[in-house]
């Protein structure tokens, strides 16, 4: 069985970790989307993530044969990828316009 992976560091004797704070090499954006992702209001929204984009992604590996694929080369993999985003937009509006 795999030992569950910490998210703080565990070096002895360093404090953890903090993943909020920008670090070395982050350009602008990234240092400030660090910052934001520490805040309540986003650890609230990023909650209700699970429940909106990895429907999409499990939707995909158990239902659409996407979980692996037979293609060769980036161009081709993802060209696929596209018709399934295009092809799961278009069910869902179906759906949700019925």
């Amino acid at each position: 069985m795999r030992k569950p992976r910490s998210k703080a560091s565990e070096t002895p004797g360093q404090p953890p970790i903090d993943a909020h704070l920008p670090k070395p090499g982050d350009s602008d954006a990234g240092a400030a989307w660090r910052v934001r992702m520490g805040t309540d209001d986003a650890k609230q929204i990023y909650q209700h993530h699970a429940a909106t984009a990895e429907t999409v992604n499990a939707d995909a590996k158990a239902h659409r044969g996407m979980a692996a694929t037979a293609l060769r080369g980036l161009d081709k993999v993802t060209g696929s990828a596209c018709l399934f985003a295009l092809t799961y937009n278009i069910v869902r509006f179906i759906t949700v316009s019925a």
